[in-house]
């Protein structure tokens, strides 16, 4: 079921998900409007929450590749901060974090001011196992085609900068262990040309950290990346990829030399890019976890392993771009992860299953289901509270009825 949960006059270019609210209990969404602000949608009952966590300070566009990203980068406050990177002139990367005592601040830790080229984007996460907590990681094109990859830190209340990465043009980057023949998390590195592990340095390593090629073809290019477990089939970890100009979802994995095979796991109906991708458990009732992508169609597809075949399907359409796409369990009474999209339109919907998978689990909306809900009426049972939606009312009665009546013989997965 689809259900707007905010609505703009104007394009929303990124959206991240994560816990970095701690006046709240659960994860909160954060997105960049297109003036460069950044924006906390809290899931509080019975509506979300808005606050302005920063005011931009220059207009955005998709084609400078705005992000925001969620990890504990700042040792000085409590929990998770908010990095955003976003901006035309000045593009600026910004740690968003909560004072107790003044709100809502951010320090900018890099100003692209009288710099030649432009950002890719800014990634949260444990880059650099030598320092404490998470680090930026920021790609930043300069001339002749060449990008620079520069680690942040927190030390102490200073920020350091060391370059990690100099080479082909790179869209996007992320950590995580893919790589079993080496302990702990490795480096992706994608975009136009080869595709890099990087690996953290040891502690008295100066220079460009370590890197290799694990794969390369004439017509790959990675504009998004992500590292999960999304193939049963294959242990430990595997890299997805939202592929630029093929508008393909495609996934790597170490073969018997090493290196990485590439797969097309799906090719979207746009012309473009897989302008964006997420990995989440949105069906609770499935084995592993589901891929998703979002396109300039406004398709939102659903990409999953099922036995020893990739199967895909388009789970909602949205008649603008869409530019962002992230899942997390952002209503803890549901079981599995919901969705969030934005785009074009200024609209942020959430993407929600039409039931759990506590009730019939036949695959459509029958009288199996309404037997569900009579064994559970008037009881405050979570799995058959499913009116209001998307969070119910606590009990179940004829909200619930409604639900179930206005859904009526359709699929019982995804209302389109």
């Amino acid at each position: 079921m689809a259900t707007q949960i905010h609505e703009a006059n104007t394009p929303v270019f990124g959206l991240a998900g994560g816990e970095f609210d701690t006046a709240h209990d659960g994860i909160e969404a954060a997105f960049i409007a297109s003036d460069g602000s950044v924006f906390e949608l809290s899931p509080n009952v019975p509506s979300w929450q808005l606050t302005q966590l920063y005011k931009g300070v220059s207009p955005v566009d998709w084609f400078r590749r705005e992000t925001l990203s969620i990890g504990d980068v700042h040792s000085g406050y409590a929990g998770n901060e908010v990095i955003s990177c976003a901006g035309t002139y000045p593009t600026l990367i910004n740690v968003i974090f909560h004072d107790p005592c003044l709100g809502w601040l951010h320090e900018t830790i890099f100003d692209n001011n009288g710099f030649v080229g432009q950002d890719w984007g800014a990634r949260a996460g444990d880059y650099d196992p030598r320092q404490p907590g998470d680090e930026i990681f920021h790609i930043y094109e300069g001339v002749l085609d060449m990008s620079v990859g520069t680690v942040f830190s927190e030390v102490n209340g200073i920020w350091q900068e060391e370059i990690a990465y100099m080479a082909e043009v790179a869209f996007d980057s992320a950590v995580g262990d893919f790589n079993q023949v080496y302990p702990g998390a490795e480096i992706v590195i994608t975009g136009e040309g080869p595709t890099y592990e990087m690996l953290p340095p040891h502690s008295n390593s100066v220079g460009l950290w370590p890197s290799r090629v694990i794969w390369s073809t004439s017509t790959g290019t990675g504009l998004v990346v992500k590292i999960a477990d999304v193939d049963p089939c294959i242990p430990g970890n595997e890299i997805v990829y939202g592929m630029a100009f093929d508008n393909q979802i495609t996934m790597s994995c170490a073969n018997a030399l090493g290196y990485h095979d590439l797969y097309v796991l799906f090719t979207g109906d746009g012309t473009n890019a897989m302008l964006d991708i997420a990995i989440g458990d949105v069906l609770p009732m499935s084995d592993g976890l589901e891929i998703l992508g979002v396109d300039d169609t406004g398709s939102v597809y659903l990409v999953r392993r099922i036995e020893d075949t990739w199967q895909s399907q388009v789970i909602w359409q949205d008649p603008n771009s869409l530019y962002a796409i992230i899942a997390g369990d952002f209503l803890p009474t549901r079981s599995g992860d919901e969705i969030l999209v934005a785009g074009e339109s200024g609209t942020i919907t959430l993407l929600t299953l039409t039931f759990t998978d506590n009730l019939a689990g036949d695959g459509k909306v029958n009288f199996q289901d309404f037997a569900e809900l009579a064994n559970y009426w008037q009881q405050s049972e979570p799995s058959a509270d499913i009116g209001p939606w998307p969070i119910g009312d606590g009990i179940v009665n004829m909200l619930d009825l409604a639900v179930l009546t206005e859904d009526w013989l359709q699929a019982a997965y995804w209302v389109e």
